[in-house]
């Protein structure tokens, strides 16, 4: 039987007749639009159950009781398995092929490690998609879940991690040490681009400066941040200040709509306007701010 007709065809009992157990993981059914990382690999698939859990549960106490099923039982085309702990319950779905070019340029090719390990992650040979298919509703939460799934990858040949929403990658060494170290699950954290909003930095033809920019922000709800810098160097000034706006908004519940003004240090003053007409490469399905920052003349 195919990968597909095994995954998509007729299931051997209602699904009114599943219940959730201990010992029993069951995909969570009312999520509409599951969150979802990839994991790019040098070679073909190659992993096992016992391996696997064993360095996941390395990672952290709390997932000492992860558990790994594999609902359809070994597949020679990919891989199909469900790992939960607690409330989590993440869907790996592993394809022995190279990940999607388009969508790999975009996260790989803005981010910022070396030219030589973008070419591998290029050249990778399959892939494994990661779904957040569990029961918490924090969205920060699933993100985290689903980071620990992919650190403990690292030594089955993983090469990177892949936001596609948030257009960003990390190498899984990078992901391994951050999500073992709790000053690094906090950068994850409490810094959202980091990963889980990705900071781009981008040059447009015909435009004087470099545009800077977050993606991925609306999965929290948030919008995401955009402003024309002068140059390059300003990207750690910028990563910053959307950071701590972005952690203010998610803690406080706060709003921010265009014509919103903020004081930013300095004597300076931030303004937020919408994306103006010609700035077609701000406009996608997420709610993008411009950031504009002027002196104080008060």
């Amino acid at each position: 039987m195919s990968l597909f007709s095994r995954l998509f065809g007729k299931k051997s009992q209602p699904q009114s007749q599943f219940c959730q157990a201990d010992d029993v993981l069951i995909e969570n059914t009312n999520i509409k639009e599951a969150l979802s990382l990839s994991i790019v690999f040098k070679g073909s698939l190659n992993f096992n159950e016992s391996d696997l859990l064993d360095s996941l549960r390395k990672l952290n106490p709390t997932l000492k009781n992860a558990q790994y099923q594999t609902p359809f039982g070994q597949l020679d085309e990919g891989s199909y398995a469900l790992v939960g702990w607690g409330k989590h319950v993440v869907k790996l779905f592993g394809i022995n092929a190279p990940y999607p070019v388009d969508i790999l340029e975009e996260c790989v090719t803005p981010a910022h490690y070396s030219q030589e390990l973008k070419e591998q992650i290029r050249h990778n040979d399959s892939h494994l998609l990661l779904y957040y298919v569990g029961y918490d509703q924090d969205v920060l939460e699933q993100y985290l879940a689903l980071t620990y799934v992919a650190a403990c990858f690292e030594p089955f040949n993983a090469l990177a991690v892949i936001n596609p929403n948030g257009h960003t990658s990390l190498p899984v060494n990078v992901i391994h040490k951050l999500i073992a170290d709790k000053d690094g699950i906090n950068s994850l954290c409490y810094c959202l681009p980091t990963f889980f909003c990705g900071f781009v930095k981008y040059d447009v033809e015909n435009v004087k400066g470099v545009w800077m920019r977050t993606y991925g922000a609306s999965v929290f709800c948030l919008p995401d941040f955009a402003v024309l810098a002068n140059t390059h160097d300003e990207g750690e000034y910028y990563f910053d200040m959307f950071g701590n706006i972005l952690q203010y908004l998610r803690d406080s519940g706060a709003t921010m709509v265009p014509g919103d003004t903020m004081e930013v240090g300095d004597n300076k003053i931030m303004s937020l306007r919408a994306p103006k007409g010609d700035e077609y490469f701000l406009k996608d399905t997420g709610h993008v701010l411009v950031v504009e920052i002027n002196n104080n003349s008060i």
